[in-house]
């Protein structure tokens, strides 16, 4: 079974291994463990329809990408963890459907995953994946949302920043996004005045 560009991983029953911050990981190993959590959440899903994706699992595999994460970006892992596991299962799917495609090449109007995205079709395919279909561009997105303060997003939502969108990692400034042409999708953080400058909203 594929989930985007992503086969299932063999034996996604079992908890990943070594579940800690290790400096060497790189975007590849991000990406194919948010693939396995992002292929669990989706069987649960159809399984046994819910707003929480509670499986042991898929739990453990969410804990295996936010500790990456984390390391990546130099917050805390449990932080990230927590805000992760508060956000209903659209948000999570969307979430990990994101990630599952770091390093794949920026492209202005491509949403291929595993090929190429630019920001509205990260964004859009990331939120198809939970069954939400999104308008392509960042703007025509940011209008069809529900407006969201930092205090009221979930991780998983959207920022729009002038004539790009993101989604919100749920920490801070930290997003993932497809940047800009030469560039991969990536997670990062955003400088104080970038997040000033940009609007949260739920796409869903």
């Amino acid at each position: 079974m594929t989930v985007g560009a992503f086969v299932a991983p063999a034996q996604l029953s079992a908890a990943p291994s070594q579940v800690r911050a290790r400096p060497e990981v790189g975007v590849e190993q991000i990406a194919q463990y948010a693939g396995g959590a992002l292929w669990l959440a989706q069987v649960e899903r159809q399984n046994v329809p819910r707003s929480r994706i509670e499986s042991a699992s898929f739990v453990a595999w969410r804990a295996r990408v936010a500790v990456d994460v984390a390391n990546v970006l130099d917050l805390e892992p449990e932080v990230l963890e927590t805000v992760w596991s508060q956000a209903d299962a659209d948000h999570q799917i969307a979430l990990m459907a994101a990630l599952s495609q770091l390093g794949t090449p920026y492209k202005r109007r491509a949403s291929q995953p595993g090929v190429a995205f630019d920001c509205s079709g990260l964004t859009g395919w990331a939120w198809a994946q939970a069954g939400h279909v999104l308008p392509r561009n960042s703007t025509l997105q940011w209008r069809a949302g529900d407006a969201r303060t930092p205090e009221s997003a979930q991780a998983g939502d959207l920022l729009r920043y002038p004539g790009h969108v993101m989604m919100w990692l749920g920490v801070d400034g930290a997003i993932v996004h497809s940047p800009r042409p030469g560039g991969v999708v990536e997670v990062r953080h955003l400088s104080d005045r970038s997040l000033r400058r940009s609007k949260f909203f739920d796409p869903s």
